[in-house]
């Protein structure tokens, strides 16, 4: 353990109390305001139920890789047009909520995501897209999905994946400028659907 490591687990057990941010998620945005309660189901088959420990290969600290995860679609008289994946972590050590991933242009013939669908595109016009076609708003860290990594010190965080389907696809005259909040935004009156699963991790000192 270095000198940096000792000082993040200072700061993460004084920070202890500052977690809890639920009232922030993306479901509590106007746009859910029709949809207020979950009608999807996802999972995550590897991790186990939501509330599970996800694995240290999903951490920022060991391979960085999304767990698998599968979904139904939503109990809905209208179709699903496009979903949207978002990953939030809401134990930060601060007064809001960061997302880890946050996907859209999601076709409805799709019903699973795993590593290799939400990998960054290399390209020089920087579209953000992935792999798989996907676009996607790149996180804090600048990239298309990060791994767990909370601090030494402040406990277990949980990482809530929510995918969410919309009734007509998401519209920017500059897509590759849009942010978590245009998204937000243009979701309001095409939410249709939504489910959630929680991940847990840890940071282990000495671990």
């Amino acid at each position: 353990m270095g000198i940096l490591d000792y000082i993040q687990y200072g700061l993460g057990r004084a920070l202890y109390p500052v977690r809890g941010h639920d009232s922030r998620q993306i479901i509590h945005h106007p746009a859910f305001k029709d949809v207020s309660a979950p009608n999807m189901l996802i999972e995550a088959p590897e991790c186990g139920p939501s509330g599970s420990m996800m694995l240290p290969k999903h951490s920022g600290r060991g391979e960085d890789l999304l767990p698998e995860l599968r979904w139904m679609p939503p109990e809905s008289n209208e179709p699903v047009k496009e979903y949207v994946l978002i990953c939030e972590d809401i134990d930060i050590p601060l007064p809001l909520v960061i997302h880890h991933g946050l996907f859209w242009a999601i076709p409805p013939s799709v019903t699973s995501a795993v590593p290799a669908n939400v990998a960054a595109k290399p390209d020089v016009a920087n579209q953000r897209r992935t792999d798989a076609g996907w676009r996607f708003i790149p996180n804090p860290m600048g990239t298309s999905y990060g791994g767990p990594a909370p601090p030494f010190g402040h406990g277990p965080h949980r990482y809530v994946f929510t995918i969410i389907a919309l009734n007509d696809t998401l519209q920017f005259s500059e897509p590759e400028k849009a942010s978590k909040d245009d998204i937000k935004n243009a979701m309001v009156g095409k939410v249709i659907g939504w489910g959630q699963w929680i991940g847990v991790f840890e940071r282990i000192w000495g671990a």
